[in-house]
């Protein structure tokens, strides 16, 4: 009997050095999706790892994706259940981390899939204040086509114009005044 025991014990062990506990798996996701690297998403997804895992800072691999602008990534994280609207730490969702960066069709794949566009984090900030603070015009147009609220103001009272103008980002500035934007 104490030989069956320690037999099950060292089966179990060796299993454990070889075979990444769920946790470890919700990390290689992460760790996946900020590379964009989907056969690795989709193995760590295969493999147990929790679709809406989150980092130290609240962010989910659908965030860390969107932001680095891995369209396939996010395509295969969203066909596998993930949370379109969470917020990291912050409040940001995962429009507001692809908002940063130019990629109008990762914004139009997160809005077809549901992505609020007027979602503002802990600050008022949302992902049209990132896109026209980016410098992002095509961004900017898209989000305001969706719906985006061009006079939304963060919590000391800025405006995306605001910084479209302080910046002298033209552009921004003629398409956030176009769709309504106040001074």
């Amino acid at each position: 009997m104490r030989t069956a025991k320690f037999i099950c014990f060292l089966v179990a062990f060796c299993l454990s050095l070889t075979t990444p506990a769920a946790g470890e798996w919700d990390r290689k996701l992460l760790e996946a999706a900020r590379s964009g690297n989907a056969a690795a998403v989709a193995t760590a997804l295969d493999k147990g790892a929790d679709v809406n895992a989150r980092g130290r800072r609240g962010e989910t691999a659908l965030m860390l994706a969107a932001g680095g602008g891995h369209l396939q990534t996010v395509a295969l994280l969203l066909r596998h259940g993930a949370d379109i609207g969470a917020a990291d730490r912050n409040g940001d969702t995962a429009l507001k981390y692809a908002a940063w960066n130019d990629n109008v069709f990762m914004i139009k794949t997160l809005i077809a899939n549901g992505a609020d566009v007027n979602a503002a984090n802990r600050y008022g900030s949302t992902p049209l204040y990132a896109a026209a603070v980016s410098g992002h015009s095509a961004v900017v147009e898209t989000l305001l086509q969706h719906g985006a609220d061009p006079n939304v103001k963060t919590e000391d009272g800025k405006t995306p114009l605001h910084f479209a103008v302080t910046r002298e980002q033209h552009e921004i500035a003629r398409l956030l005044r176009q769709a309504g934007a106040k001074e």
